[in-house]
């Protein structure tokens, strides 16, 4: 069933099960709507559709059939499948979390789940990861990434940071990524290096992108080439 969880900055976070299917939708909102009262009316919502992917017809009904008739606002339309985050963006919609606050950072991402190939989180503060990054998936956070499996995926730690050194980091419990990207920096790494599936930490010190073991062990740090 549909959930409606509040959030930070007065902003409700409306759950669609991946499990739940399209031909669904429908009622699961008359339901959500009449459950809810006037809590939504006036209301700014997220929708979150976790990793399913959505389509342009998924996207008219949801407006026409739940967000207009509820009177809130869609502020931000999450989901981790990358195709449809294209398709959102081109139609001018939000997919990032939103911030509590107009202007701010924002709070941290956490995902308690791994994100496969075709899967991609965007937001706008930090992002932590319990699972793994497969390759194929990728991440994208103005502040740090932490990833407590695997990351295999691309990740760009800062990314609001443009050509400037960021000091956002990359933390991962086992580092078997090509490439890491922080602010306008990139490292590359080779399956033959020593820091392959390690934990490592990466962040950017006078221009040069740095990988040292983490927790940082003194004397134990190097520069990452240039791909």
């Amino acid at each position: 069933m549909i959930k409606l969880k509040g959030m930070a900055g007065s902003i409700v976070r409306c759950i669609i099960p991946e499990e739940l299917p399209t031909a669904d939708f429908k009622s699961e909102f008359d339901k959500a709507m009449k459950h809810s009262g006037s809590i939504l009316n006036g209301a700014r919502m997220a929708l979150d559709f976790g990793a399913r992917a959505i389509s342009e017809a998924t996207v008219t009904a949801l407006l026409s059939e739940f967000v207009w008739p509820s009177g809130a606002t869609a502020v931000a339309w999450i989901t981790y499948d990358a195709a449809s985050q294209e398709l959102l963006k081109r139609a001018g919609l939000c997919t990032s979390e939103p911030a509590p606050r107009e202007g701010s950072r924002g709070s941290a991402l956490v995902l308690h789940r791994s994100l496969r190939s075709g899967q991609r989180a965007e937001h706008r503060g930090d992002v932590i990861v319990t699972g793994h990054v497969n390759d194929g998936a990728e991440i994208m956070a103005s502040g740090n990434i932490t990833v407590l499996g695997r990351l295999n995926g691309l990740v760009h730690a800062g990314y609001e940071c443009g050509d400037e050194d960021s000091d956002a980091v990359v933390v991962s419990r086992c580092m078997e990524a090509l490439q890491v990207r922080i602010g306008g920096k990139i490292g590359s790494l080779g399956r033959d290096a020593e820091w392959w599936g390690k934990h490592v930490i990466v962040s950017v010190r006078d221009g040069a992108v740095l990988i040292e073991y983490w927790p940082f062990v003194k004397g134990e740090t190097e520069s990452w080439g240039a791909p």
